[in-house]
């Protein structure tokens, strides 16, 4: 074994795999996120994580096809990656090329058209320069976020944001909401620390669980698995802690 390797998990093994910084059956969150991963396997969902020989696991990335993308993207014949981590102690090893190349290895060998990706200047996302390291060209824009692809044909059509905001908030028009999916591992601890600051503001919280990539490509921010909505307008876009939320309703109030 060298010193870093990279696993392919399944429904069997994803137990025993720590990600994002969480140890395996730590967490809600951790719970959540293998519950959900062990449904979207049969969907042609890849989780792979970087494993060190001294220090365990260190990395992951996570993707999957176009059609079954939880991110707000038309990327018909693409691959999406949703995630791309390295732990911090870790980087400046070119891990994170090793995780990104295992992609575009299996794009390629799939017959894909290439590979997309949504990249943010936010930390809860991966940023862009790996990728455009990697030869991906960024082909459009909804600041923080970025839609990025690296093409196999030039004559493929490019991948867009699908975000539909104004629709998607007009079904939210009154009250706190709060839209979540267990792709984030995260998410879990979000919703309970805003769900209580709220209920100490005096304030009623409607958590509706997405539960399909359908649902997720529906959602009003490129981020695609979470989102915070109070009296119609979007708050929110990606998950934040119960004083993040607090200094929000500060401000609105």
């Amino acid at each position: 074994m060298s010193e870093y390797e990279i696993i392919d998990t399944n429904a069997d093994n994803i137990g025993g795999c720590g990600f994002c910084g969480y140890k395996p059956g730590r967490t809600e969150g951790y719970r959540r996120k293998c519950d959900w991963l062990k449904e979207r396997y049969a969907e042609g969902l890849r989780y792979k994580v970087l494993r060190s020989r001294q220090f365990g696991d260190i990395g992951m990335i996570e993707y999957t096809r176009g059609s079954q993308a939880w991110r707000p993207v038309e990327a018909e014949g693409y691959l999406v990656i949703h995630c791309l981590m390295v732990d911090s102690k870790h980087q400046g090893k070119g891990l994170g090329a090793l995780l990104l190349d295992s992609c575009l290895r299996d794009a390629k060998k799939s017959k894909c058209r290439g590979v997309a990706v949504v990249t943010s200047s936010d930390s809860f996302m991966a940023g862009s320069d790996l990728f455009l390291k990697a030869g991906f060209v960024p082909v459009e824009s909804i600041p923080p976020y970025e839609l990025l692809v690296k093409k196999f044909k030039k004559t493929a059509p490019d991948p867009r944001f699908i975000v539909e905001r104004e629709r998607v908030l007009k079904r939210h028009q009154k009250g706190l909401t709060i839209l979540a999916a267990d792709q984030c591992a995260m998410v879990a601890k979000c919703v309970k620390d805003i769900a209580e600051a709220s209920e100490a503001l005096g304030l009623k919280t409607k958590v509706i669980r997405v539960k399909s990539a359908k649902q997720s490509r529906e959602l009003p921010t490129p981020y695609g698995v979470f989102s915070v909505v109070y009296d119609g307008k979007l708050i929110a876009e990606r998950p934040v802690s119960g004083t993040r939320f607090k200094n929000i309703m500060s401000k609105l109030a």
